[in-house]
């Protein structure tokens, strides 16, 4: 059985609700530091999975965004922390999806789709919805402990001249953990590679997974800087003008300021 796990420090309003949407259909596991006020989800502490390991990737950490360090150090030893988890409990495969995002299918009916892959992203990118699998996280933890631990390497000046080009131009960010899972995409050396990294944002079956509901993307309409949601049968579904067909969404993701629907979005979908 493939459960549901979360990341995430504190305890906002928002993520009661991700977390009851989550454990509606699913085994819930919380990895953080603030119990919720939500039954029947595990939730295990996140201090006692970050290890050896972890703290050595901290210590060659080299901080290439304008985000807060850290906060970017956090996206980076969360990884560790779930492989770690996983391998104390002995979970293969695992379904992640971030604090902000709110999940509908039971996702062991939905792996049949994903299943020929290591690991499953969101816009190549963001594993914000994804299938884990401890081989693939195994094998990212190692490429960005070695990418990091090498400065004078291909790979991190390779990394590094994201940052600096965002710097000639101007332009906030840089590199964070979604550079390295696209890098990690690309590169078959790693362990990654297109043909064990899957997209999740593909329509199969006339469903597909948010990436964000900000963003503007695949022919799906959008007014007031969001996908139009359509809640129908207690479940949300945007209007594809590409296939004139409505597409079943399985997962919304509330990046940023988008948060705050996330406790409409699901009563909407509990009438």
């Amino acid at each position: 059985m493939i459960p549901v796990v979360l990341i995430h420090k504190g305890m906002q309003e928002y993520v009661q609700y991700t977390l009851k949407q989550a454990k509606k259909k699913n085994s819930v596991h919380l990895l953080g530091d603030t119990n919720p006020d939500v039954e029947g989800v595990n939730v295990y502490s996140i201090n006692n999975l970050l290890d050896d390991e972890s703290k050595i990737f901290a210590d060659s950490y080299f901080h290439l965004n304008t985000t807060p360090l850290d906060y970017e150090i956090f996206c980076y030893l969360r990884w560790f922390a779930l492989k770690k988890f996983m391998l104390e409990n002995n979970l293969n495969t695992v379904f992640y999806i971030d604090s902000d995002v709110l999940l509908f299918p039971n996702v062991n009916e939905e792996w049949v789709k994903f299943n020929q892959y290591e690991l499953t992203l969101l816009h190549r990118t963001a594993a914000v919805s994804s299938f884990i699998t401890i081989n693939a996280l195994q094998n990212f933890c190692k490429m960005i402990s070695q990418i990091y631990s090498d400065k004078q390497g291909y790979d991190f000046e390779k990394i590094k001249s994201h940052f600096d080009v965002r710097q000639k131009h101007q332009l906030a960010g840089g590199v964070c953990d979604m550079t390295f899972f696209e890098y990690f995409h690309y590169n078959a050396g790693f362990g990654g590679g297109p043909g064990r990294v899957g997209e999740m944002m593909q329509i199969i079956n006339d469903s597909t997974y948010d990436h964000n509901i900000n963003a503007e993307d695949q022919d799906f309409e959008f007014e007031n800087n969001l996908k139009r949601l359509q809640i129908l049968n207690k479940e949300p579904f945007v209007f594809n003008k590409k296939l004139k067909k409505n597409i079943k969404f399985n997962s919304i993701h509330c990046q940023g300021s988008a948060k705050n629907l996330i406790k409409d979005i699901y009563h909407q979908c509990e009438n």
